[in-house]
């Protein structure tokens, strides 16, 4: 009898253990969740206030457009208005909509268009592979301008290289 206790209490603590466990895990994920819902709603606050900062500017250029005369330049106005209109309403909703409406959104917009989903990591992956490679060049040649030798005193007379002649061609960032 001695064993069956035993193994009732230790399956006691462990279910206790596990328990307790699986509270503290459902707070993290919850206080993570928290965190993610006031980060997107402050940063699609922000890109509402932008746009809709980015569409007065566009509105002053129609205005100053359509102010010239010109045919041309008046239809032009005519598709800057057309465009700020568009990023008003684009940055009234991020200003508007709270979190939990814009992941939901997301989600659905994921679940119903998956492809386009992965399609769009994707190019984001090579544009940030990308950067990252030609930034890397571009550390490489400062750092080995930096780190090498000085001058020997023949080469102090000369003018030094300048940054872009030390570049193998095919190296050299596209600008």
């Amino acid at each position: 009898m001695d064993t069956d206790t035993t193994k009732t209490q230790v399956a006691d603590v462990v279910d206790s253990a596990r328990e307790k466990t699986q509270d503290q895990a459902s707070h993290v994920v919850e206080k993570g969740r928290g965190a993610l819902r006031a980060q997107v709603d402050a940063r699609s606050t922000q890109a509402g206030e932008q746009a809709q900062s980015i569409a007065e500017t566009l509105r002053q250029t129609a205005t100053q457009l359509r102010q010239t005369g010109d045919e041309q330049k008046t239809r032009y106005a005519g598709i800057a208005d057309q465009g700020a209109d568009r990023l008003e309403r684009v940055g009234g909703y991020l200003t508007e909509s709270d979190a939990e409406e814009l992941l939901s959104k997301v989600e659905e917009v994921a679940r119903r268009q998956p492809w386009l989903v992965v399609g769009t990591g994707l190019i984001l992956g090579i544009a940030t592979a990308r950067f990252l490679k030609a930034s890397s060049t571009e550390r490489y040649y400062q750092q080995r301008q930096v780190h090498e030798a000085p001058p020997t005193p023949w080469e102090s007379s000369r003018t030094l290289i300048e940054p872009g002649a030390a570049r193998p061609p095919a190296l050299a960032p596209t600008v």
